[in-house]
């Protein structure tokens, strides 16, 4: 902290105390580079392992080790981590309802008033040398809800050693299965924004239904990739009927060309009327409208979401109930998609972005909780279990399961992890980054 003028201050006040630690990082992070605090990460992590003897000369030691990293906070520490570690680094995405982070916070001593300040802070910063907690929470490889039940979270935390490690046989857990098929789905989204996907669960544990967001095509439905190859049954030929945004109206996002339009048209407006004060250019009001609501507006897309879309296959297929169904989506759904998903009778909703253009709890607090036991509204709950990018990885191990015809039994005590990474070239990774750190340290700032 010496390094920007600071100095490590006392835990009590605790808000005072982090506050000056997440500047702290900040400064840091702005003088050296957003990848700076990982840098030094690397650098304890090698030096230790060169104290304790794991190198043999410049070879490294295999060993029983790992090292634990208590927080990230800015995408750029994420990025050189993995780029240094590979699989062998395992991101634990924890959590807790707002209301018990909330209640930690107070006895802790920090003031109501400071609370959601710190929260804010923490969760995501415009600047990018800042506080991105949110945006590193989603690359997490396991979701881990930290509530008051102790019991189950070492349950939890001990299932997903067993996975690593791979000593035990373990299949998915109904909601892990779920936002798999709904991280699978989004795949088939070519959304130029962002790529959705949803599944629903009946209630008693079904699928009955997937959906991504993307445009839908006349007959029901969305065009996907097999209508560019369309057998036309009138002319006996194959055509290309695939009108998706990025290839139909010019290539472009039609929802942002149209914010930009209204905005463009409101300076016009007030510019005509000689409102504008003179000497203001109407490209510099443009700028200062620029993170407002207008930015959040999301009616002019031609895409459908991918919640309703799962919804309306239900109604297509018209087999089945949503009536007390779980939906589960890689995005927090939209204002426009909560109401129907009040309105379908679906009972919950397990996610695992947030998005925080969505307005659901303000405009339908009264149908609509995030409280995870409120059995009165629609529950929107985050989601706890494997991230959907390491399904296959975990539940797929190479390893045997079975020897000489009976169950495989592997000792805790000396299982490896099914992710490794060659020790060598990793050491040699750690030295160039610790060099890159040491150039950074001692070349002056330039005033500019």
């Amino acid at each position: 902290m010496h390094r920007v003028g600071l100095s490590v201050p006392r835990i009590d006040p605790f808000d005072q105390y982090i506050e000056i630690m997440q500047t702290a990082g900040n400064a840091l992070r702005e003088k050296f580079g957003g990848d700076y605090l990982a840098g030094k990460i690397i650098e304890q992590i090698f030096k230790f392992r060169e104290k304790n003897g794991g190198f043999d000369g410049k070879i490294s030691i295999p060993g029983r080790r790992a090292y634990i990293i208590d927080s990230l906070k800015n995408t750029d520490e994420l990025q050189l981590l993995r780029k240094i570690y590979g699989e062998t680094l395992c991101i634990l995405g924890v959590f807790a309802p707002d209301s018990i982070r909330k209640s930690r916070l107070t006895d802790n001593g920090i003031p109501h008033a400071q609370i959601d300040k710190i929260i804010d802070r923490d969760q995501g910063e415009l600047a990018t040398f800042g506080q991105k907690t949110r945006k590193i929470f989603v690359h997490s490889d396991f979701f881990v809800c930290n509530d008051q039940r102790k019991e189950e979270l070492r349950n939890r935390v001990d299932r997903n050693l067993s996975l690593i490690f791979d000593t035990d046989i373990h299949t998915p857990t109904r909601a892990e299965s779920a936002m798999y098929k709904a991280s699978a789905a989004a795949a088939n989204s070519a959304c130029m924004s962002r790529q959705v996907g949803a599944s629903i669960v009946s209630k008693d544990g079904e699928l009955i239904a997937v959906g991504w967001n993307d445009v839908p095509r006349f007959g029901g439905g969305l065009y996907t990739e097999d209508d560019r190859s369309f057998l036309n049954k009138s002319t006996g030929k194959l055509s290309d009927r695939d009108n998706r945004c990025f290839k139909w109206g010019g290539c472009i996002c039609h929802n942002e060309t149209r914010r930009q339009s209204m905005v463009s048209d409101v300076v016009k407006r007030v510019s005509e009327a000689g409102i504008l004060k003179k000497g203001v250019k109407e490209s510099d009001v443009i700028k200062a409208l620029r993170g407002t609501d207008i930015d959040s507006l999301i009616e002019f897309s031609r895409s459908i979401h991918a919640e309703m879309e799962a919804i309306l296959s239900v109604a297509r297929e018209g087999k089945n109930s949503l009536v007390g169904a779980t939906l589960y989506t890689n995005t927090y759904p939209c204002h426009n998609c909560a109401r129907h998903i009040v309105a379908a009778g679906i009972s919950s909703v397990v996610y695992i972005e947030p998005y925080l253009k969505s307005l659901a709890t303000k405009l339908h607090y009264d149908a609509i909780t995030e409280e995870p036991n409120d059995e009165t509204k629609v529950v929107f709950r985050q989601y706890d279990g494997v991230a959907p990018h390491t399904y296959l990885r975990l539940f797929r191990p190479e390893a045997e399961r079975k020897l000489s015809g009976k169950r495989a039994l592997k000792d805790p005590a000396a299982a490896l992890p099914i992710f490794r990474i060659q020790l060598d070239a990793q050491a040699d990774y750690e030295s160039k980054v610790i060099a890159d750190l040491s150039d950074k340290e001692h070349t002056p700032i330039s005033a500019n």
